[in-house]
């Protein structure tokens, strides 16, 4: 963890006064969620097989036996929040922003910090593949507005509840005979969670994954032309992007689009941010209330 001194807080000041700017005109309004919350909410939300709830996060058991964890995410605490105060009574899309740290316990490696800072916003109560649109073109504003330069869009569908299942069980039964050859963490994902093979950034297991099946080739007919109307609303508004099939986020709520944007000076970790739709969410969180929704963070 480190502390943020000047001149480098000047820098971050700026970088979030843009942001504020931005997010007024797109009409989000800010949340400031606790920064502790109970474990069950990351569990349930975040997912038990996720390398955040299985092996990062920090969790602790407060005085009167009840187990608390540091928020390593801030996707499920919105949308507790959201069910709590029930939100969904009000007309239209809910649209929230926040800004502040979150917590995890990584491996050390050059540029993570287990205190680390997130910038990032949730549109929920919409599963129109335009309000898709218009939250990548929210984060492309940002990321021109505070001055980067030659960034990439990348983006996917990774199914719903009715597809993804069964492309999850082609995935596990190709990646059978082809797992001795992976990394450690792949061979276990390989039976815990497929999906998150398809995201390892060791360079050897790279030709192993490029003979993998494509989700593309499992898409229900809902997901398919969902992912064509983003890919059209993109294209309308002039916002460049590529397809990138083997885009999974590591959390388990993600469901039809996600993406992610990309600079090519930050090395093996080269991920600004990230983002998708997250449907299901609120009802792994044990609500009635349906929230659709699609949010992003940048690091």
């Amino acid at each position: 963890m480190r502390a943020l001194l000047p001149p480098d807080t000047a820098v971050w000041n700026r970088v979030e006064a843009v942001t504020r700017e931005v997010f007024r005109s797109y009409n989000y309004q800010e949340i400031r969620t606790p920064i502790l919350e109970e474990t069950e909410l990351f569990a349930r939300g975040v997912g038990q097989e996720t390398d955040i709830v299985s092996k990062e996060m920090y969790t602790f058991q407060d005085r009167d036996g009840s187990s608390l964890t540091l928020r390593p995410e801030n996707t499920a605490s919105v949308i507790r929040a959201y069910i709590e105060h029930r939100l969904d009574q009000q007309p239209g899309v809910t649209k929230l922003y926040y800004i502040g740290p979150m917590f995890r316990r990584e491996r050390l490696q050059k540029g993570r910090y287990r205190q680390f800072y997130q910038i990032g916003a949730e549109a929920i109560g919409s599963e129109s593949p335009f309000v898709d649109a218009e939250v990548i073109e929210l984060v492309v504003e940002i990321l021109s507005r505070a001055g980067l330069r030659d960034f990439k869009l990348q983006i996917n569908s990774v199914g719903d509840r009715a597809c993804r299942p069964v492309f999850v069980q082609k995935l596990r039964e190709a990646l059978k005979p082809v797992a001795s050859r992976l990394c450690g963490d792949c061979q276990r994902r390989a039976e815990t969670n497929p999906l998150r093979v398809l995201d390892c950034k060791v360079p050897e297991d790279q030709p192993v994954i490029d003979q993998l099946p494509s989700i593309f080739d499992h898409l229900c007919d809902v997901c398919a032309p969902h992912f064509a109307a983003v890919q059209k609303y993109l294209d309308d508004r002039g916002i460049a992007y590529q397809i990138k099939p083997r885009l999974v986020r590591g959390l388990d709520y993600y469901m039809r689009t996600t993406f992610e944007i990309v600079h090519g000076n930050l090395g093996a970790q080269n991920a600004i941010m990230g983002g998708g739709r997250y449907d299901g969410l609120a009802g792994e969180l044990g609500s009635n209330i349906p929230a659709p929704g699609i949010g992003f963070s940048i690091g």
